[in-house]
């Protein structure tokens, strides 16, 4: 008899926005997408999304997108740990997104008003943006996860757009992923939408956040160190969570040398001795040599650096690397 998976925690639930690994010809590689989602799994986190910034999401095709979600469930990963991504230029494909995934029963989507006319676009467009996919969707069991990413779509979400949104469709809308990196507009989306799921996207605001009443995180940071991630979450109280981000910020900077999605899937080809995870769709590119390998040399010494059980890959410093900080430290 398979094992019932619960839902996800409503509480300091720690949602990783994975990384999508590429086949040579640029499709999703089913087979590592699930080794990596487990690996996420078993080092503590509660859950991922699927296909949102850091997995590409909006570059592949709809195709490419039902699959690798039909891949990771046949793979063993349980829809009730994933959010998807259904974020899209057009309704249409959206609206087929929405529907496969939610026939999957997964938690629920996550969408990202479009970016095509950036600052053109007004809250009224915003909202009639919201409105006109979920009519078409036309489903009473959608739950729907809204966007907040200005740096990506150059397109805010007010809390006017989310107010307005709320008392058209109660129950529709699940909650809001914030990534706007403004704790003061995070902290007040939790007090105006006490009843929805408020996650940052931000991973040092989480004490704060999380202190405040956030769900959780949707992150990006979590696929190169989920098990720092989980012993944030872990601490007992906000101020032992602030303990951890002065590590948390020194490997961010290390993978914000390049853009974020290269640098992490770098790290991931490099522990997992996987060449193929270096690929990246159009139009990001690899991280180039030899910028790769300072990088990724840094981020093993950093590694290497925290309590053993912070650490998510077993501190795979080269030997010679091992050799010199030995001799430092004598």
């Amino acid at each position: 008899m398979k094992t019932q998976v619960p839902a996800l925690p409503r509480t300091d639930c720690l949602m990783v926005a994975a990384a999508t690994p590429l086949t040579a010809d640029l499709h999703p590689d089913i087979g590592m997408l699930v080794r990596h989602i487990s690996m996420l799994l078993g080092a503590g986190c509660d859950g991922v999304a699927l296909f949102g910034t850091t997995g590409e999401g909006t570059e592949f095709s709809t195709e490419d997108r039902m699959e690798g979600l039909d891949g990771a469930i046949a793979g063993g990963i349980a829809p009730a740990q994933l959010i998807v991504s259904v974020g899209a230029l057009s309704v249409p494909d959206i609206v087929r997104l929405a529907h496969h995934a939610t026939d999957r029963k997964v938690d629920s989507l996550l969408l990202m008003p479009p970016c095509v006319y950036r600052g053109g676009i007004t809250e009224e467009g915003t909202f009639r943006f919201y409105a006109t996919v979920i009519d078409r969707i036309g489903r009473n069991d959608l739950k729907l996860c809204l966007y907040h990413f200005p740096d990506i779509c150059g397109v805010p979400l007010t809390p006017r757009v989310i107010r307005r949104l709320d008392e058209a469709y109660p129950g529709i809308i699940s909650g809001v992923k914030d990534s706007g990196g403004d704790l003061d507009f995070t902290e007040a989306l939790i007090r105006r939408f006490a009843h929805l799921s408020i996650y940052t996207g931000s991973e040092t605001h989480l004490p704060q956040a999380l202190a405040a009443g956030a769900r959780g995180t949707i992150c990006g940071l979590g696929n190169a160190m989920p098990r720092l991630m989980r012993a944030m979450f872990d601490a007992p109280t906000a101020f032992d969570r602030r303990k951890l981000v002065p590590a948390l910020i020194s490997g961010d900077l290390i993978l914000s040398r390049r853009p974020f999605p290269a640098s992490v899937k770098a790290v991931l080809a490099s522990v997992n001795d996987e060449p193929g995870w270096n690929r990246v769709l159009p139009p990001m590119s690899e991280v180039p040599m030899p910028e790769r390998g300072w990088m990724l040399r840094d981020f093993m010494r950093w590694e290497a650096s925290l309590p053993p059980a912070w650490r998510s890959f077993g501190s795979n410093v080269p030997a010679a690397e091992q050799k010199v900080v030995a001799m430092r430290r004598a």
